[in-house]
């Protein structure tokens, strides 16, 4: 201390050289201002105790915090954001029922946001004017402060997802077989539960978004910016998922049969018979759902109840030419789902069916990847049937009405038994649950249901099947085909499609359209069926079977949507209305 300066001159330091805290420049002397004074003697030494003390403390905690901070950039690579990896990867996992991927995302994710708060616990504890004010620092704690809410959520996930993992379980148990242990559990509680810790899970996620979502990305380091622009992106996709979940709940438990068992009218497709809604109705099924659990499923002949009704339905307009008398069995005339679904629900009724629900719409193909899982399914004494036959032989057993002219699809009746013994399986349940996601994307599978409630959950789900309604700005491209030769020729169909845009020196767009489909059958088909069906007795191939089974001309009727106020302006076809 010199006492005639107005300063504190920096002694010596194992400290070479020190930045300021903007980083910008160096400093080698550190000045503190102030009137000049004689201090008592003993006041005097402990303020050059203290004195001294804070002007450590604040070198040592500007290093630390900076050259931590500057560490930071690649910790938050390393640690916070893999974090975030693994939580985005377990919400995609949960919601496509792959729930044991699921936790061991959830469980990794927990394990680096631990790590990343262990080795940068000096952020947030840090008070001083440093870390308050700067942005990285803010941004860290925003983080790690994030993906603690993250973790706590993922505790009410795993509870969540406990709940969830017994009704497939349960499901199975019940619907297999009877067993008194299982015929008193409720899959509907088992869901409430399930769904009351996702609400908690979605109020951690909610505060998690609110912390990440406070982060100037410009203040990290540029690799590091952009995955965070990434996480708040999914981190606000998740929590939406989880408010429509909660939003949707009650149609859940009234799809299950919490309070009374729900009635399903399920349309069996076969879209080797292509129809604007997938594909021709040659059957149906009712079935009853009480408390989670199947209570009946029936299959019927969609010619039985069509062929019981004697009175006239005049059909749509478009239709008029190709159908004189409107039936159930070609009610699925709409490309849009819900018109479709509720004409055929009107159709069940009007024919002396029950009144239902709901309305599911199974395509034929899904069955294929159904039997890749179970493998070949025994039916009766007539043998079994794989994912690479069953199309030819229900097909050929069914139109060639080899089981009896009464009853045709007898076959369906001991089949469908034995292939729900083999489906429900517990070792099947992941795998079902991901080829049925995968044909809900593919519309393979589609739902409509009267409930206003339920139908809004189809919707906000997307698999309610509707033609999207477009925006004032959108144009709207569509060709939809309705078979009606009566063959199972549209497996053999390949259609291309070429579609060109001109827009002349004015700005008038005209657009050129051509539609090509080639029937691929050919004799090499035959040949193979032939030897497939002499495996099982059948030797007999008459060509007007051969002609349904897909040899046989395709006659289709085509409507192309495009979007309003088109002209059509010249075409090489002579059966063209425009509406």
């Amino acid at each position: 201390m010199k006492k005639n300066k107005n300063f504190l001159l920096k002694q010596s330091t194992p400290i070479k050289k020190i930045q300021d805290i903007e980083g910008n420049k160096e400093e080698h002397f550190i000045y503190v201002k102030g009137k000049k004074f004689t201090p008592p003697r003993f006041l005097g030494n402990l303020l050059r105790i203290a004195f001294f003390g804070f002007i450590i403390i604040v070198i040592i905690n500007t290093v630390n915090v900076y050259y931590l901070g500057k560490k930071l950039e690649k910790d938050i690579s390393a640690e916070a954001y893999q974090g975030y990896s693994f939580l985005i990867d377990g919400g995609k996992n949960a919601t496509k029922v792959e729930f044991e991927d699921a936790l061991n995302s959830f469980q990794n994710a927990l394990k680096n946001f631990s790590e990343a708060e262990s080795e940068l616990w000096f952020i947030s504890t840090d008070k001083s004017i440093y870390a308050k004010n700067n942005n990285l620092a803010h941004a860290v704690n925003s983080l790690l402060l994030s993906g603690k809410h993250f973790a706590t959520a993922r505790e009410y996930f795993l509870s969540a997802m406990e709940e969830f993992n017994k009704i497939p379980l349960y499901f199975v148990s019940k619907n297999k077989k009877t067993d008194n242990k299982i015929t008193n559990i409720s899959l509907t509680d088992s869901l409430k539960i399930g769904l009351e810790n996702i609400n908690l899970a979605g109020s951690e996620i909610a505060l998690a978004a609110e912390k990440i979502n406070s982060i100037e990305e410009s203040s990290l380091p540029p690799e590091v910016e952009n995955r965070v622009i990434f996480a708040k992106k999914k981190i606000t996709e998740i929590n939406n998922v989880l408010q429509t979940t909660k939003k949707h709940f009650p149609a859940f438990l009234k799809l299950l049969g919490d309070n009374k068992p729900h009635r399903y009218l399920i349309l069996l497709q076969n879209n080797n018979e292509i129809r604007p809604a997938g594909g021709f109705i040659g059957s149906y099924a009712i079935m009853d759902i009480n408390r989670g659990y199947i209570d009946k499923l029936e299959t019927h002949d969609v010619y039985d109840i069509d062929g019981s009704f004697k009175g006239l339905i005049e059909p749509p307009e478009d239709l008029k030419d190709v159908i004189p008398n409107w039936r159930f069995r070609d009610s699925n005339y709409s490309a849009d789902f819900p018109t479709s679904a509720s004409k055929a629900k009107w159709f069940l009724e009007k024919e002396g069916g029950p009144a239902v629900d709901t309305v599911i719409a199974i395509n034929q193909g899904l069955l294929t990847d159904m039997l890749e899982i179970t493998g070949p399914v025994q039916v009766g004494n007539f043998g079994k049937l794989n994912s690479t036959n069953y199309n030819l032989l229900l097909s050929y057993v069914i139109e060639g009405k080899i089981w009896g002219a009464e009853d045709p699809k007898h076959i369906l009746k001991i089949f469908i038994p034995a292939f729900k013994e083999a489906i429900l399986k517990e070792e099947h349940i992941g795998k079902v649950g991901s080829k049925m996601y995968k044909a809900i994307q593919q519309k393979h599978i589609m739902f409509y249901s009267s409930d206003t409630e339920i139908q809004g959950l189809f919707d906000a789900l997307g698999v309610s099947g509707r033609v999207s309604e477009t925006a004032e700005d959108e144009d709207y491209f569509s060709i939809i085909n309705f078979s009606i030769g009566g063959t199972k020729s549209d497996q053999f169909i390949e259609e291309n499609i070429l579609h060109d845009t001109f827009i002349d020196k004015n700005g008038n767009l005209t657009n050129e359209l051509t539609i090509k489909r080639t029937h691929n059958w050919d004799d090499k088909i035959y040949f193979q069926w032939k030897k497939i069906l002499q495996q099982y007795g059948l030797n007999e191939m008459p060509d007007q079977l051969i002609d349904i089974l897909g040899r046989g001309r395709n006659e289709v009727y085509m409507k192309v949507y495009v979007p309003a106020g088109s002209i059509l302006m010249e075409s090489n076809g002579s059966r063209i209305q425009t509406k």
